[in-house]
């Protein structure tokens, strides 16, 4: 799904039907105004974005490497954000050491899992997280994000209860971390 049509929807989720329309292309008036608010809309995604795959739902790759004993970050696809395994090529686990440059790991080929933060987005590029359901999240936290820079406090509690509540099903369904509620 691209993100133009997710903040599309967003846009319709926060009661902006106008601003919609205008992401759909379907209406063009008060063309500088609308381009601030579908500015303000991309910044709401890309932290939306970061959000969830940084504190619930992390984006994981898996990469193959032919380790000298040490595999520098500048050698990954994507920086890494938090490396989770390191296998041999059988798929043995090997032990593997985090240090400034790089990784410190056996020398040989070995298969590195990882997460990584997504990258910042435009309009016409497509979302990273693209599993069931993950565009209607990144809109509910793009509409809830939008509607709080907006002003528009009761819509923004609203938004918020929702996208927290699909928060937590998409981290039941596909293992995310959850913060726990605490009570004071």
């Amino acid at each position: 799904m691209t993100v133009k049509k997710i903040m599309a929807l967003a846009a319709e989720l926060s009661g902006r039907r106008d601003l919609a329309d205008f992401l759909g292309g379907v209406s063009a008036e008060n063309l500088p105004e609308q381009q601030r608010e579908t500015e303000t809309l991309l910044q709401c995604y890309n932290l939306t974005e970061n959000e969830i795959a940084l504190d619930y739902l992390p984006l994981r790759r898996l990469q193959d490497f032919d380790s000298d004993g040490e595999i520098s970050y500048g050698l990954f696809a994507k920086p890494p954000v938090e490396i989770l395994s390191v296998r041999t090529a059988a798929g043995a686990k090997a032990e593997f050491t985090v240090a400034e440059e790089g990784i410190r790991t056996p020398v040989g080929a070995l298969k590195v899992e990882y997460s990584y933060r997504p990258s910042v987005k435009t309009e016409e590029d497509e979302a990273e997280l693209n599993l069931k359901g993950d565009g209607r999240l990144l809109a509910l936290g793009t509409a809830c994000e939008f509607a709080l820079l907006s002003g528009m406090m009761q819509e923004a509690t609203l938004l918020d209860k929702r996208y927290r509540d699909a928060l937590a099903c998409a981290c039941r369904e596909r293992g995310g971390r959850l913060k726990m509620r605490r009570w004071i």
